[in-house]
């Protein structure tokens, strides 16, 4: 048997029943008590003689008796017209009252009940007497009407009303947790600054403070009192945000509007998995840039699927959990990469990603592009990751250039046909890369694991020992025995805390790890009704499950080859006909499995290693670069005098930024010829135009490729002569069928890094080599093309990052024993550059341990603690003695 939502029929049924309910509380129990027992105030007060005698002398007349029932009556009368005039006026203003104490709470829970089903009666009925209206309606997978936006002072649209005004529509949803999210309050925080990063405008902070003033804190926090007093730790509320041009599903029942993520910095993904607008599928032709197709960027919508070349088809929230795994993973292999104990020495290059991670990574931080935002870091990234959170629901394909989302909780859905596999690979992959910090477990029998990973060579049993959402038993009936002890668990909870559900178990607890659960499995005869009861509980305890093979008791959808939809029969089937889901090919699934497993620590796999001693210009290495520095670029050889008047000057540590004539080009230049530009710099020798194609073109065929390559080729040679006023250079020089940046017209900040590395590296002793470095700390002013994402370019990042990290060390190391404190300055910079390399952390420690400063080798201490904790890391046991024994031996010299 198969739950149902309720009818129309039913809520107006309800409501009329809270109603009539309320009315006989409020109108017929009083006028009762006052025909039986009269005036519950007396005449006059009597006097206590009168009172000890009415107690003392036999009640023969039940005069006693009934005067303590009308008074009984009238006392629990008042305390309940006082909630539900409290709860009506709570329920009218968007927030919840103040819970009260437990022998009063029943009362409470009735009085909110019924304000909530005759809100709930008015709001029906509107929709159906209002042929206008919303026929949006009150399901656990579907959300109400948004909230009107109103303008905030600087012109900025939210997703709630003007200061001081209530919200109907957030009155009449009567669901709170859906038009707010929860976000802790950071060091340095204020009430105005989060109103402002995260509303638009600082002047909506009294919004913040009136929905989190009543929130219960972590243990150990006090409550917010006052706007202008507010702690690290604490909770807010925040308002959710309208998003311009957000696509409207078509089914009410699984297109439900996204959560909004809680973050410190824009992040590409939502609760959902969707990014905020739509685009075309990618079946259509290669997307352009914004800079090719004229379009300014912001203009265009993000993708929402991404085809890789494998046949994998998946959707921009596996991509970004992709993404935010591979940029964990190398952070943790910063953390343990030793620097060197000479220099200079040749540098390891990067691992090479598997192609579809590369391809996921690139697809997800190309949305930033489109949208206009600047490229994310790693940090950035794990910010983000670690504001989200637990899954509520899932973007499963397409429909009409749309998403098809799925309630996590109660899904009970059944997927056959030769499509199946790979579609709940997909599902199962994305589930797996969001499980960090326990917010999803996947369970699945080993059986059905082999089954869906039977191609790939991979022991998904052993990698399933470190995936901690990843769950795999040994038979069916162990997973639903793991699902009904983890029932019992969340009942006891939510019962000793009072909460109905999980999602209100978890913002009560947040310490309590509550992932939401989805049971993968085939069907197995008398298995089936006990799986079935479960998941008819599931929208309580946050459980789902996805079934290989046909699932009457719920969704049952047959799966063609390439994920299409060809039938499907129950609940969800109106959106799932006609739509694409998302489906992996094995081995692409295996590859991101073991993503998501490096990075969470786990040692990676030995790999190719990119690019070659020949393909990578090894900074100050003269081993790599003479063959390239020869007659025809003496420039290199040292920086040209400035006075000499090379007008182009090209920046490629931080973002790419051109100036001609030293005033900076900010229009006319497309992104391909942006991106165009970095390459060419990247090789000072020049490089084949189908070596250029290849990366960055790689999707183009040979003939789309050279024409774009072309075009970028002509609008840098037209923007740079207009800009100049020079007619006659060409700027990129094409000689022996190689392209090469003219270097007596243009100027590279990398090309006076590497220059100032070299004659580091050629010094004859340790003073001119540290002369020759000084110049290289003011060089790095941060890491190369920032706002680049083809592959090459984050490993040439990679690579001059630890390169240029591993010469600061060096000069530190040099300059310690003469000036300590110049050495310190110089590490701290290394250190903003690599800040998890625990290596640079010990350097530092024993440096400040020298200076005498025991609590600044604490605080360093305590900071590598905080980075590292954001990788779900900690200090190694010999950084952590490290420190030890430097404060001891200050102890025993003192």
């Amino acid at each position: 048997m198969t739950s149902r939502l309720p009818t129309r029929a039913t809520e107006i049924w309800r409501g009329l029943g809270a109603l009539a309910a309320l009315g006989l509380l409020l109108v017929a129990v009083p006028l009762v008590l006052y025909a039986v027992g009269g005036s519950p105030l007396p005449k006059d007060v009597p006097a206590w003689s009168q009172v000890t005698g009415a107690l003392m002398r036999p009640d023969t007349d039940h005069r006693l008796f009934l005067g303590a029932v009308r008074l009984i009556g009238w006392a629990a009368w008042c305390p309940l017209v006082i909630i539900i005039v409290a709860e009506t006026a709570g329920y009218l203003a968007g927030r919840p009252t103040l819970r009260l104490p437990a022998p009063a709470r029943p009362m409470q829970y009735l009085a909110r009940d019924l304000v909530a089903m005759v809100a709930l009666l008015f709001s029906t009925t509107t929709a159906v007497t209002n042929p206008a209206a919303s026929s949006t309606t009150h399901a656990a997978t579907a959300e109400t009407t948004a909230v009107p936006s109103a303008a905030t002072p600087d012109g900025q649209n939210t997703n709630l009303p003007a200061p001081g005004r209530a919200t109907s529509a957030f009155a009449a949803s009567g669901s709170e947790h859906r038009r707010w999210r929860f976000q802790v309050v950071k060091q340095g925080d204020t009430l105005w600054g989060i109103a402002r990063r995260e509303l638009g405008s600082g002047t909506l902070y009294p919004k913040i403070f009136l929905a989190s003033r009543e929130l219960h804190q972590p243990q150990g926090l006090p409550r917010l009192v006052r706007p202008d007093r507010i702690f690290p730790g604490q909770r807010v509320r925040i308002p959710q945000r309208a998003r311009k041009n957000e696509p409207r599903p078509p089914a009410p029942s699984l297109h439900t509007p996204r959560e909004q993520p809680q973050q410190s910095v824009p992040a590409p993904t939502t609760e959902s998995s969707v990014p905020p607008t739509a685009t075309p599928a990618p079946s259509q032709p290669p997307r352009q840039s914004a800079g090719e197709t004229g379009q300014e960027p912001g203009d265009r919508d993000a993708a929402l699927a991404i085809a890789l070349p494998t046949g994998t088809y998946i959707g921009i929230g596996l991509a970004a959990a992709i993404s935010t795994a591979w940029a964990v993973t190398r952070l943790h292999r910063r953390r343990r990469q030793p620097h060197l104990k000479q220099w200079p020495q040749p540098v390891e290059p990067e691992p090479i990603p598997p192609t579809a991670i590369s391809n996921a990574r690139k697809a997800h931080l190309d949305t930033y592009i489109e949208r206009g935002e600047s490229i994310p870091t790693d940090a950035d990234l794990i910010a983000a990751d670690l504001a989200m959170p637990a899954p509520s629901q899932i973007t499963v394909g397409l429909r009409d250039d749309r998403p098809v989302i799925l309630p996590l909780s109660g899904l009970s859905l059944g997927l056959h046909g030769p499509g199946a596999p790979a579609v709940i690979r997909a599902v199962v992959t994305e589930l797996v890369a969001r499980s960090h910090r326990a917010r999803a477990e996947v369970v699945i029998p080993s059986a059905d694991a082999k089954a869906l990973f039977t191609e790939s060579e991979c022991d998904l049993i052993g990698l399933a020992t470190s995936l901690p959402g990843l769950t795999i038993t040994s038979s069916l009936t162990a997973a639903i025995t793991h699902l009904e002890a983890e029932v019992i668990h969340r009942a006891r909870l939510m019962q000793a805390t009072d909460e109905p559900d999980v999602p209100s178990l978890r913002t009560a607890d947040p310490s309590e790890p509550l992932p939401a659960l989805l049971i993968v499995a085939s069907t197995q005869g008398n298995s089936n009704h006990v799986l079935q009861a479960l998941l008819q509980f599931g929208h309580r305890y946050s459980i789902g499950g996805l079934i290989l093979g046909s699932w009457p008791a719920g969704t049952s959808a047959h799966i063609a080859v390439e994920g299409a939809v060809a039938r499907a029969e129950g609940p969800h089937s109106g959106s799932l006909i006609g739509a694409r889901l998302f489906h992996v090919e094995t081995d692409d699934a295996v590859d991101m499995l073991r993503t998501v497993r490096t990075s969470q620590g786990a040692a990676e796999p030995s790999a190719t290693v990119r690019p070659t001693d020949a393909e990578v210009p090894e900074l100050g290495d003269h081993t790599s670069l003479p063959a390239e520095r020869n007659v025809d670029m003496p420039e290199l050889e040292a920086p040209m005098p400035r006075e000499q008047g090379r007008p182009i000057r090209l920046c490629l540590l931080g973002p790419v930024r051109l100036y001609a004539t030293g005033m900076p080009v900010t229009t006319g230049l497309r992104r391909s010829a942006h991106d165009l530009l970095a390459y060419l710099a990247l090789h000072p020798n020049g490089v084949t135009r189908e070596q250029v194609i290849v990366d960055l073109w790689p999707d183009h065929d040979p003939q789309a490729g050279t024409t774009a390559f072309h075009t970028a080729n002509n609008n840098i040679r037209r923007i740079l002569r207009q800009a100049t006023g020079l007619r006659e250079p060409m700027f990129i020089i094409h000689a022996a069928g190689r392209y090469r940046l003219d270097p007596y017209l243009i100027t590279v900040d990398l090309w006076d890094l590497t220059i100032a590395l070299d004659k580091a590296r050629q010094a004859d002793n340790d003073a001119e080599r540290r002369h020759a470095l000084q110049p290289a700390a003011a060089l790095y002013t941060g890491d190369f093309a920032a706002d680049l994402t083809h592959e090459w370019a984050e490993t040439h990042r990679e690579y001059i990052r630890r390169t240029t990290t591993d010469a600061l060390t060096h000069l530190a190391d040099l300059t310690q024993a003469e000036h300590p404190e110049q050495a310190l300055a110089i590490l701290e910079q290394a250190l903003d550059h690599d800040p998890y390399s625990e290596p640079l952390y010990r350097t530092i420690m024993r440096l400040q341990a020298d200076l005498d400063r025991p609590d600044a080798v604490r605080r360093t201490y305590q900071l590598l603690e905080s980075r590292l904790a954001a990788i779900d890391a900690e200090p190694n046991n010999h950084t952590h003695q490290l420190m030890a024994v430097l404060l001891n031996h200050r102890q025993r010299s003192r």
